[in-house]
């Protein structure tokens, strides 16, 4: 099983589990200094150039129901500054499999699939 994330000090393997069912590995990490967690579905016989998915998902727990939690999601994707991309998505569609790119906003939590 290779720890794809091992070699950077910034995250932990917390476990890893065999899903011979859907022909992968799962991985959970714990990054160090802020305790989030990341999941990596590895496949065992990955394909070069064909297994590109990912999503991101965190929890958002507002203490009111203003929107600032969708406000946000759609401001994460305007960039800033340091990190000046207009439209990240626009970036996304032209290397995938123009399948589904988009965003979430639940009232416990954001994702990015």
């Amino acid at each position: 099983l290779l720890d794809w994330l091992g070699l950077h000090p910034a995250w932990v393997l917390e476990t890893s589990d065999d899903l011979s069912e859907y022909g992968s590995d799962l991985l959970v990490y714990r990054h160090v200094k802020t305790d989030a967690k990341l999941a990596a579905l590895i496949p065992k016989q990955p394909t070069p150039g064909e297994d590109k998915a990912f999503g991101i998902g965190f929890r958002t727990k507002p203490t009111s129901s203003n929107g600032v939690a969708h406000i946000l999601e759609h401001s994460v994707l305007c960039g800033s500054k340091k990190y000046m991309a207009k439209d990240p998505f626009v970036y996304l569609l032209k290397g995938s499999l123009h399948t589904f790119l988009n965003a979430f906003t639940y009232p416990d939590r954001t994702l990015y699939p």
